[in-house]
């Protein structure tokens, strides 16, 4: 069995490589990423590469819009089904 240190693996926070998952997930777009209509995902929250309070904290209270499950929905604020360059936050 190889090791990790055998292998070159970057050292990486557990929140970045979720990062990089959902960068995957959504073809390497970052306005996308935060959109993503996925709220069923088990990462959904972790989405930005960040905590939801810290990221709330640093950012402010327009953002903490973007971790309401109920806005991305059909019909919602951020449908999954219009263009996101319409979304200006």
């Amino acid at each position: 069995m190889y090791r990790r240190d055998e292998m070159n693996f970057p050292k990486q926070s557990p929140l970045k490589q979720i990062r990089k998952f959902c960068l995957d997930c959504v073809c390497g777009q970052k306005k996308m990423i935060r959109f993503c209509c996925a709220t069923n995902c088990p990462l959904w929250y972790l989405r930005f590469g960040k905590f939801p309070k810290t990221l709330i904290t640093e950012e402010g209270d327009r953002v903490a819009q973007l971790f309401n499950p109920a806005n991305f929905k059909v019909g919602a604020k951020f449908d999954p089904h219009t263009e996101v360059e319409k979304y200006r936050l």
